[in-house]
């Protein structure tokens, strides 16, 4: 009898704790999904903005804004090493241009509607061959007149060689859009 009436308190106490719990953690995924974005906000902007360069230390506390401040200072035009990644991302979303039209490339960032950003992580050497490896950022520019600031859209589900990182970027628009 002892025993059945610590069962039915351990589920007594588990469902409090649950029904405690569950909105806490529902509202802090909510407001992480409201804050990031999603790639629909590009949908119907064409201008974009490739960026390639290797970022400096990062405040992993607030990763988001650390981006942005360096993707709002950056040069768009890439240097050293940054142009042999650079131009395996370019030569992939420029055969995306030329097929589908739905996207135009900018040279500054006052012309774009939103960035491409590749994050240089490192260069890997495999059979004598060197590959960049970085993450993918879509971000959206700000809008003073609606009170929106710059914020991250969309990122590459990992770590990834430059070409992967912008293939897949470039599917999830096909599929956005409704390109075959």
């Amino acid at each position: 009898m002892k025993r059945l009436q610590r069962q039915i308190g351990f589920s007594l106490i588990s469902v409090v704790l649950v029904a405690h719990l569950a909105p806490i953690v529902c509202g802090q995924q909510n407001s992480a999904a409201k804050a990031s974005g999603s790639l629909t906000e590009v949908k119907d902007k064409r201008r974009a903005l490739l960026l390639v360069f290797k970022s400096g230390v990062l405040d992993a506390s607030d990763q988001e804004h650390a981006i942005i401040d360096q993707v709002l200072k950056a040069d768009p035009q890439p240097k050293g090493r940054n142009m042999w990644a650079y131009t395996q991302l370019a030569r992939k979303l420029n055969s995306y241009i030329r097929k589908y039209r739905s996207l135009t490339p900018a040279h500054d960032l006052s012309e774009a509607d939103y960035v491409i950003y590749f994050d240089l992580i490192e260069f890997r050497r495999i059979l004598n061959t060197v590959y960049p490896y970085g993450e993918l950022f879509v971000i959206v520019k700000g809008s003073p007149e609606s009170q929106t600031p710059p914020r991250i859209v969309w990122k590459a589900k990992k770590i990834l060689w430059a070409g992967d990182a912008i293939g897949q970027l470039i599917k999830d628009l096909k599929n956005l859009r409704g390109e075959s």
